[in-house]
């Protein structure tokens, strides 16, 4: 088993909790958690680090607004790009300048495939794991995740929207590790915060289309997107919708729901170890070394 460092640093104003496992002279890959309530890197990627340490430099961070990460949320803007600053800014602090594999689950597929248009020359590789970049989840989804009573009965209701229990992985140790982040202070008010209601007065009519996914079509850094055929949370069209748009994509289709990285670690590690074995040249043939 390889060992997995927890670190708490400094990344600009705020104080970021952050996994980090394997060789450093690796590829680097940069997991990105889900947003449902109680997410951190440990919940999402626990059983995968290890698995992927073994060939790979692993960096995991809590994003802002969850796990040990400061709870702070900018209600100004869209949720990805001052989370895609802090980021590229962790990337920095660590020493890490060379484009890194992107791999996100969820909230934090989101995360990444915004990060292809937002800042190309910082990424080998993008890997959206059920992460649709913002459009095509389901009204189903919508309501089933946006409510919580902080209760553990109610936790469990939520990741069983996400996950197949099976014997690959511990459902009540998943279900501890969730809750432990999601009554820690600030986290709720942080989810919640973006939702709430402003007066009529105040609501803004801006544009309701941002130009994704359109602005994806001319990157040439490699996609990969994996669904889950039982997912009841995203629209099942939303790969198709995405690749139409993303000439460098591939889509892997598994029987799985939401999150097969949780309750599927194995087969998660063994489809990012050849994607990322498949793309590792990337950053040298396309990208330059980022200097400081």
């Amino acid at each position: 088993m390889n060992e997995v460092e927890v670190v708490q640093r400094q990344v600009g104003a705020f104080s970021t909790r952050c996994l980090l496992a394997g060789p450093s002279s690796a590829d680097v890959v940069l997991l990105l958690h889900d947003g449902a309530w109680g997410g951190a890197s440990s919940v999402s990627w626990t059983n995968v680090i290890p698995l992927l340490a073994s060939r790979f430099r692993v960096v995991a961070p809590d994003m802002l607004g969850f796990g040990g990460t400061d709870k702070a949320v900018f209600l100004d803007r869209s949720p990805y790009e001052f989370r895609i600053r802090h980021l590229c800014e962790l990337l920095e602090s660590l020493g890490i300048f060379d484009p890194v594999h992107v791999v996100g689950s969820s909230f934090g597929g989101s995360i990444a495939l915004r990060m292809v248009e937002a800042c190309p020359e910082r990424l080998a590789s993008a890997v959206s794991i059920s992460g649709t970049g913002g459009p095509w989840r389901t009204e189903f989804g919508r309501t089933a995740l946006g409510t919580w009573d902080g209760s553990r009965k109610d936790l469990e209701r939520i990741v069983d929207l996400i996950v197949v229990r099976n014997e690959r992985f511990d459902f009540n140790a998943h279900i501890e590790e969730r809750l432990k982040w999601a009554v820690t202070p600030g986290h709720y008010r942080a989810m919640i915060a973006p939702t709430g209601v402003q007066p009529v007065a105040l609501r803004q009519t801006g544009p309701v289309h941002d130009g994704w996914p359109e602005s994806l079509a001319s990157t040439s850094i490699p996609v990969l997107l994996i669904a889950g055929s039982q997912d009841p949370l995203v629209d099942p069209g939303w790969t198709g919708n995405l690749s139409a748009h993303i000439p460098s994509s591939e889509v892997v289709l598994l029987d799985a729901k939401h999150s097969p990285n949780i309750d599927d670690p194995e087969g998660t590690a063994d489809l990012l170890t050849n994607w990322i074995d498949r793309n590792s040249t990337y950053a040298q043939s396309a990208h330059v070394t980022i200097k400081k």
